[in-house]
């Protein structure tokens, strides 16, 4: 894709939220990486106002992986930025000090990510099954491979 096609990809993705389609082939992308790393998760998505469009349960997956994927996706939507991000907002002295006990059904670890088109959060995934770093990566791999999306804080270390 040139320059000029991921600039209006970008731009026009910034426009509207993350269709069903798109949901399924970034929960196709998160599959494969968890297979490379042979590693079962739950995989979920939801729009940029964390309301659910897709859920993925692998073979072998952990049954509270169930509850978590959904809640890391929501999360990372609704704060527009990663779990892992906002884990480290909420400690003492932080910014967001105190935002867990606050609110239940928040997720302050890493395995949720916003998807981003430009400045736009189009929705989130959020990824549960292993170590945080494992669903970090597998996040961030099916989030690099969806065109018009952009890596933004908390979804790199």
């Amino acid at each position: 894709m040139s320059t000029l096609d991921m600039i209006l990809a970008t731009e026009l993705a910034a426009r509207r939220p993350l269709t069903l389609s798109e949901a399924t082939r970034i929960a196709a992308l998160a599959e494969i990486e968890a297979r490379r790393i042979a590693l079962p998760v739950c995989i979920a998505l939801c729009d940029a106002a964390g309301e659910a469009l897709l859920f993925h349960r692998m073979d072998g997956a952990l049954p509270a992986s169930i509850t978590l994927a959904p809640a890391k996706a929501r999360t990372a939507a609704r704060y527009r930025m990663g779990t892992d991000e906002l884990g480290h907002q909420t400690q003492p002295g932080a910014m967001l000090e105190g935002l867990g006990a606050a609110e239940t059904g928040t997720v302050l670890f890493g395995g949720g990510l916003p998807i981003c088109a430009g400045a736009a959060v189009l929705g989130a995934i959020g990824i549960s099954g292993g170590t945080v770093e494992q669903d970090m990566q597998i996040a961030q791999a099916a989030t690099r491979g969806h065109w018009g999306a952009a890596l933004t804080k908390g979804q790199v270390k």
